[in-house]
């Protein structure tokens, strides 16, 4: 398996932040904050999914999980006041929030192919299918975690005796997501495939798999790319086979609205019967207020920006235009000067945007003053 850099670096210690190793569904997940959520005796839970990147592994995402549990405490705290034989704050009834991250297939524990997660540059002749797979994957894993967390946790609560005492009869009533890089591309499609994740932050990811393989192929001098059809012949040849394509169209964002076919340039101007065939589509997928944060680096290489750019810009485009009334939020930010990383800029605006999502399910402050913008 190749080395890559580490997107994940930072240049300052994370807050300290419990972490509890459980298998859960046959995979061994990591569970930040069950500690504090014992302590806080919380009667409701926000759970937050974490997908790592290619080549990385589920304790990459740490350092994360702790800075935006650590600002939760700290803001959910300072925004409880104390009334006299209330106990609601200090004393139990509050919201926690937790993270849960798990090895992508073909990562951490689950490796089997030491070649299977790699590129074509690096010798994966099946990179394009291997790459797929993780992402599905990684959405279906995590739905069917949604499925049985809850009960998981409880019994596991139960097991160190700090059920009745912890708030026993607490809820699991939120989700969200955040993945980079590889990471990032099954973010999207879990904010598309699971209505049961509301809020989304895709750092370094792709929501046009087709086109972004598309690219890839032409600068690894693929045999299949031909430059005389601008690549069009390499969607449904082996290197891009056409199950895969099919696969693409059925679950990955761009595919699922617009095919093969191009992005239109602006959600403005669009045919009635266009629009409206979008909005159906988008509904029957379960956005309605969702929250989206897109960051991406404006020096990307792996996962350049304009890969990414037709399919967001016309997305925020149509939540701020003939969807607006659906009250879905999507932030769309690049970041000058960063390449393929999750650079300190893009860690502090996902904490911010995480912990407000957090706070409005909660009653408190949170997105009702956020628009959908470029």
């Amino acid at each position: 398996m190749a080395s890559t850099n580490n997107p994940m670096s930072s240049s300052t210690p994370a807050p300290a932040v419990s972490k509890t190793t459980l298998p859960m569904s046959g995979l061994l997940c990591d569970v930040y904050g069950l500690e504090e959520l014992i302590a806080k005796q919380a009667s409701t839970v926000s759970c937050l999914w974490l997908h790592h990147p290619r080549l990385r592994a589920k304790e990459d995402m740490a350092d994360f999980a702790s800075r935006v549990i650590s600002q939760w405490e700290q803001t959910s705290a300072s925004e409880s006041t104390p009334v006299a034989g209330n106990t609601a704050a200090g004393g139990g009834g509050g919201r926690a929030l937790i993270a849960v991250a798990f090895d992508q297939q073909n990562h951490g524990t689950r490796t089997v192919s030491s070649t299977a997660s790699d590129s074509w540059r690096e010798g994966n002749a099946t990179h394009a299918l291997d790459m797929w797979a993780m992402i599905s994957g990684m959405v279906s894993d995590t739905t069917s975690l949604i499925d049985v967390v809850e009960g998981y946790l409880k019994l596991e609560l139960a097991r160190r005796g700090a059920g009745a005492g912890a708030g026993a009869e607490w809820a699991m009533d939120q989700h969200l997501v955040l993945g980079v890089s590889l990471g990032g591309h099954s973010a999207w499609q879990t904010m598309f495939r699971e209505e049961r994740v509301s809020a989304g932050v895709v750092i370094i990811g792709c929501p046009d798999y087709m086109a972004l393989l598309s690219d890839r192929a032409r600068k690894s001098k693929l045999a299949t790319f031909s430059a005389s059809d601008d690549g069009a012949s390499f969607l449904g040849s082996r290197d891009f086979p056409p199950d895969l394509v099919a696969s693409c169209l059925r679950h990955d964002p761009k595919g699922t609205l617009f095919g093969t076919g191009v992005v239109p340039a602006s959600a403005e101007g669009l045919p009635e019967d266009e629009w409206r065939r979008l909005g159906g589509v988008l509904d029957g997928l379960g956005l309605q207020r969702k929250r989206f944060l897109v960051c991406s680096g404006a020096e990307d290489k792996l996962v350049p920006y304009k890969m990414s750019e037709p399919f967001v810009e016309f997305f925020a485009g149509a939540a701020g235009a003939w969807y607006a009334d659906r009250g879905v939020v999507v932030e769309n930010k690049v970041y000058d000067g960063v390449g393929h990383a999750f650079s300190e800029g893009m860690v502090e605006d996902s904490v911010t945007f995480l912990v407000d999502a957090v706070a409005e399910k909660n009653g408190g402050r949170g997105g009702d003053e956020r628009r959908a913008k470029i």
